[in-house]
């Protein structure tokens, strides 16, 4: 077992929300939408269909579910460890950030404010999707070979909850301080940093893995 970091993005919060994150976790969207989670439907959901769905199909009308689009329904948690893209025509590697990957889903591209969320979750170096506590490595090709257009994500998908312990903290993103950053020639910072009071470091327990 790994311990991995990861960053989770997220738009249209604000400090209350980021408390509450800080005192039950991130949960998945079915969870958010459904309010009292059906602990006995969530075998017959985690599967390797749904996980494809999430990652390829993520806002598609899923037929399972009357139509909906499959986000309102789906088990998994998107977070991102950034990665590595293989460019053999021109014989170099592409490397993108976990953090350049996770700040452009949480401000849609600096169209809008977003936090940053910094955590950890378990994987295994194998398939484990019926597993909810441990998460997929959807960027290891090794391990997910089919293809995605979106495997430079770098994307570590978590299931169910990623627990209040394994969040350390939350950066807000404000646009207009990025847009001032990047026009003074700047690497953009965060306007503000959240400590959780409840995070506990996974260095104490065992080896950890680092974003890229």
């Amino acid at each position: 077992m790994i311990i991995q970091k990861v960053i989770k993005g997220i738009s249209g919060i604000d400090d209350s929300k980021v408390n509450k994150i800080f005192q039950i976790g991130i949960t998945c969207r079915w969870w958010s939408e459904v309010g009292q989670l059906p602990q006995s439907e969530i075998p017959q959901r985690l599967t390797d269909r749904n996980l494809r769905w999430h990652q390829n199909r993520y806002y598609e009308p899923d037929p399972r579910e009357g139509n909906q689009p499959f986000y309102l329904r789906t088990p998994f948690i998107s977070t991102t460890a950034g990665t590595v893209e293989r460019d053999s025509f021109l014989r170099k590697h592409n490397f993108y950030s976990a953090k350049d990957v996770a700040l452009n889903f949480a401000t849609d591209f600096i169209n809008r404010d977003g936090y940053l969320f910094y955590c950890y979750v378990f994987v295994i170096g194998k398939k484990s999707v019926g597993h909810r506590m441990f998460a997929e490595e959807i960027r290891e090709l090794n391990i997910h070979t089919e293809f995605s257009s979106y495997q430079i994500e770098g994307e570590i998908t978590a299931k169910i909850i990623i627990p209040t312990t394994q969040i350390q903290k939350a950066e807000y993103w404000q646009t207009n301080r990025i847009l001032d950053d990047l026009s003074r020639g700047v690497v953009p910072s965060p306007t503000n940093t959240i400590g959780n009071p409840l995070y506990l470091p996974p260095e104490d327990y065992s080896n950890v893995r680092e974003l890229l």
